[in-house]
């Protein structure tokens, strides 16, 4: 990560895309944030959010990282060797460890519901959270670089989930379970996610690619809005989901200056 004296300049096409997404991680924020206000939340509504995020911790992260590094292997005596190098990757261990935090959260929800949290550790896919990633494959194979860079730009929402939860700390044993568990991955994530972001700046493309860019960044923003709101059972009504998709959330200021960029 740069420091503030090395700034890169940011490009006026990356601050009009960090612009464009900043509402839609508002949006993301909006659906966590209303939920954890709700008088309707417990230990058990707790604990069904969480096996779902774990879903997304150990199968669309880990095991879909642990799938891609084995992909092209058509060697059986190479097996074994294959596996140990996948099992070492950097970004599969990270993933564990994020399952395991909230993994560690979830128990902490069965423990203060008396019972009543029965949802499984590992939760099931849910439909909003397949249409995103069926969007995001979608447009890495349909878009090749540019495809990819958008998938890693929208990756994480910028942490929005992670700072609402670190923000419960001082509250209940379960709000300091979350907040543990989610002050975990968001030091792991922000400073890698600002890094993917920033190096956009030194990316030479043309005004079409950045077009493409930021539409594709736009459309996974606004799918991720909806998979937060379904994760976390319906906070948001879908009169105020279509407003959130369409821009209308507070923007998400940007940390140019943690980035290492000019701003």
């Amino acid at each position: 990560m740069n420091t503030p004296t090395q700034a890169r300049r940011a490009s006026r096409e990356l601050h009009a895309l960090i612009a464009a997404n900043a509402p839609l991680w508002g949006g993301e924020a909006e659906v966590i944030a209303t939920y954890f206000a709700s008088p309707q939340r417990t230990a058990a509504t707790d604990a069904a959010w969480i096996a779902r995020q774990c879903f997304k911790e150990m199968i669309d992260g880990a095991v879909g990282r642990l799938a891609h590094l084995t992909r092209d292997e058509r060697d059986f005596e190479r097996t074994l060797p294959s596996a140990e190098a996948a099992l070492a990757d950097e970004v599969v261990r990270v993933e564990l460890k994020h399952y395991v935090a909230f993994a560690i959260a979830h128990r902490a929800c069965e423990a203060a519901s008396g019972g009543s949290a029965v949802s499984a550790r590992i939760g099931a896919d849910w439909p909003e959270n397949i249409e995103l990633q069926t969007m995001r494959a979608r447009h890495r194979r349909d878009f090749g670089a540019i495809g990819a860079r958008a998938a890693a730009f929208t990756e994480g929402g910028y942490c929005t989930l992670y700072r609402a939860g670190v923000s419960l700390a001082g509250g209940t044993s379960v709000d300091d379970a979350i907040a543990a568990a989610c002050a975990q991955v968001f030091d792991d994530e922000l400073d890698h996610m600002l890094s993917g972001i920033a190096g956009l700046a030194d990316e030479t493309f043309d005004a079409a690619a950045w077009a493409l860019l930021e539409k594709l960044t736009v459309e996974q923003g606004r799918c991720r809005i909806r998979m937060r709101n379904a994760q976390f059972g319906h906070p948001l009504p879908e009169t105020r989901i279509r407003q959130l998709e369409a821009g209308h959330g507070e923007p998400v200021a940007f940390d140019y200056v943690r980035a290492g960029l000019d701003g």
